[in-house]
């Protein structure tokens, strides 16, 4: 089956007219002058949610707030290795239960508050009290709860003096070092954090390489160099990060010169882009996941029966084929291949469109049913094109009897009602925060579900999260791949998401573009970048 979608050539064309437009009045603004600032523009096919660090859960957001903030820990270059940020040294106890890091002297933040102990502990009790600022506002930290578990995991936390600060966990932690490092974990003014929640969003302030300018709504993002920054001054003056929403769009924006580099573009456009001397590709290493998720909560989805049909009724290898212009593999599980815990043995999901009818009528369904199926309304480095896909998805389902109603809303509204269960099946993915399988598994289906919790897991399946926290205590990490992988076992049985596809997502760029390293998080920093234009 081709599952191409055509688009209209004249819709694109009234688009690219009024891009064209656009761009003239925007990027000039933001570049003119006696002394044209060095910038550098990145596209992006969505906005930012929110620019308070503790509160995002989306990549959007997150690249902008990786240049403003810095946490004790990050990645070092391509890799998921950590290197020092705000913490020059750390050291743990003999049990894992003590971590004391050494701080960095002589750091600011952006605005002239002094970085020491006492500012780190002012973000930890922040998001362990679960109040979004000094007038108790609760805020939903669903990093901090739901990812990495710290709420559950951190004991106390101590000043020792302003250059020393004291974590107590209450049992030793595999991931608990990377998990640090992920972006929500930075640290902001302390100064800052006696704001609104909302001021919080609308002026961020870190003490990284690059200060916040101005946040235009569904338009552009500017930040300027930081010129104090403890690590150098960036060799760039300015990042502007533009929304251009239409991937091919922002695909002519690229030659066109207005913006210097771009995620998620068309499969044909990455192949155009591979041809052109004026053009390069860099490609971001796989971890990641796409999945069909299930609301377990709503019928038929709590049948295992009907997700297993759904999952043998889609031709993914097809889809990927089709639509994922070379840089997809079809997903076995869960994590991505190649990670600690990874099963081999797991079988995969085939594609059998008579079994799945077999199932729905075993279930009670012989001539199927209809549903809503939701596809987000942006690109993500998993799903490329998402609404091409569900179309494509949603036309396999139809030949097994399940009629889709197609729908999609804003961002943010779709991850809420993701995370609220009200949707009752959808298409979503992850990216990978640290490298490690908790980040993955945890976050997936070791929280315990509920109607009001804030995770996406609907499946209760207590084997399974007893297995999870066990391998999250352990050290050991030939321990920690077997528990993965027998939970890995049950979850295939089960099926409560469907795994469909790895990427390496593509990154084009003007070929001027320089020091740009992808990171398989997707945690990539601007400081490195030159444009020698």
């Amino acid at each position: 089956m081709d599952h191409v979608v055509h688009r209209s050539l004249r819709t694109t064309g009234l688009l690219l007219l009024a891009l064209m437009a656009a761009s003239a009045l925007v990027v000039p603004a933001l570049r003119v002058g006696a002394q044209a600032p060095r910038t550098f523009v990145f596209g992006q096919s969505g906005d930012a949610v929110k620019l308070d660090p503790a509160l995002i859960e989306d990549g959007l957001s997150a690249r902008v707030t990786e240049q403003i903030f810095e946490g004790l820990v990050e990645f070092d270059g391509a890799t998921t290795r950590l290197r020092p940020a705000l913490a020059e040294s750390w050291d743990t106890s003999p049990d894992g239960k003590l971590w004391t890091f050494h701080l960095r002297q002589g750091v600011q933040f952006h605005d002239g508050t002094p970085f020491d102990a006492a500012a780190v502990k002012a973000n930890f009790d922040r998001w362990q009290s679960q109040a979004g600022d000094p007038f108790h506002k609760p805020a939903e930290f669903i990093y901090w709860t739901d990812v990495a578990g710290f709420d559950q995991l951190i004991d106390h936390t101590d000043v020792v003096d302003s250059a020393t600060f004291q974590v107590t966990l209450k049992g030793a932690s595999g991931p608990f070092l990377l998990n640090l490092a992920l972006f929500p974990f930075v640290i902001v003014s302390p100064t800052a954090l006696q704001s609104s929640v909302e001021d919080l969003s609308q002026n961020p302030v870190g003490t990284g390489p690059f200060k916040f300018v101005e946040w235009v709504r569904g338009d552009h993002i500017t930040l300027a160099a930081n010129d104090s920054y403890w690590g150098g001054r960036p060799q760039i003056d300015q990042a502007v990060i533009r929304v251009i929403s239409d991937n091919a769009a922002r695909f002519f924006e690229l030659q066109a010169g207005n913006i210097d580099m771009m995620e998620f573009p068309n499969p044909d456009d990455v192949r155009t882009a591979q041809g052109m001397s004026d053009l390069q590709v860099l490609l971001r290493p796989s971890l990641n996941v796409a999945y069909i998720d299930f609301n377990q909560f709503v019928h038929p989805f709590d049948d295992v029966r009907v997700r297993t049909a759904l999952a043998e009724a889609v031709n993914r290898q097809g889809i990927v084929d089709s639509l994922y212009g070379g840089t997809g593999i079809v997903a076995k599980e869960m994590l991505a291949p190649g990670m600690l815990g990874y099963n081999e043995d797991v079988p995969a999901i085939d594609y059998n469109p008579q079994h799945a009818k077999e199932l729905l009528a075993a279930a009670g369904m012989p001539n199927g049913f209809s549903t809503e199926f939701w596809y987000m309304p942006v690109d993500r480095p998993y799903y490329p094109n998402p609404q091409a896909i569900a179309q494509a998805i949603c036309s396999d389902w139809s030949a097994v009897g399940v009629k889709c109603d197609l729908k999609t809303k804003d961002w943010t509204a779709y991850l809420a009602d993701a995370r609220g269960h009200k949707l009752p099946t959808w298409m979503l993915g992850w990216t990978g925060d640290n490298g490690d399988p908790d980040n993955f598994l945890f976050f997936f289906f070791g929280s315990f579900p509920g109607r009001d919790k804030p995770n996406y897991n609907t499946w209760d399946n207590a084997g399974v999260r007893d297995l999870l926290l066990k391998a999250q205590r352990s050290v050991v990490d030939d321990d920690r791949a077997a528990l993965y992988k027998q939970a890995a076992t049950t979850i295939r049985q089960d099926v409560p998401k469907v795994p469909f596809a790895h990427t390496t997502p593509p990154l084009p760029a003007k070929a001027y573009v320089h020091g740009y390293i992808p990171n398989p998080t997707g945690t990539e920093f601007f400081k490195t970048v030159t444009v020698d234009k």
